[in-house]
């Protein structure tokens, strides 16, 4: 049964503001002189902004950075797109020889990492977030 222009056009409206949200992710790339590097993501990652951490992915191991790390404290939300991103990250450190290390997000970003059996694997700083509390 063909879709009539109405429900169409209903449905765009719906995704409108989703489309909107692609600037809801803050990405910092902090690249040191003793060779680490550092992405600060703040706000979402989720599938309307992973695409956004392609580009400063493929710059690991790149420059002479030996250490990467991926600092998830100031994400409100990640989703199984982010995910990827997250296991992109650590995949293209291994291939590059780069050491991988996680900056853990707040608790619910942390939950979708445990419910995806990954945090045990995930090389995890230790420093705190706010988020964890005192």
């Amino acid at each position: 049964m063909p879709v009539r222009f109405t429900e169409r056009d209903n449905a765009r409206r719906r995704q409108a503001p989703r489309l909107k949200r692609l600037a809801n992710l803050g990405v910092l790339d902090i690249a040191c002189d003793d060779g680490q590097r550092t992405l600060v993501l703040t706000g979402e990652l989720d599938l309307a902004s992973g695409w956004m951490l392609d580009c400063p992915l493929r710059q690991i191991g790149t420059e002479g950075s030996r250490t990467f790390t991926l600092d998830l404290s100031g994400l409100t939300c990640i989703d199984s797109t982010g995910v990827r991103a997250v296991l992109a990250a650590r995949g293209l450190c291994a291939a590059r020889r780069c050491e991988f290390t996680l900056i853990p997000g707040p608790a619910h970003v942390q939950r979708v990492l445990e419910l995806c059996g990954l945090t045990a694997d995930l090389l995890l700083s230790g420093r705190e977030t706010g988020a964890r509390g005192p």
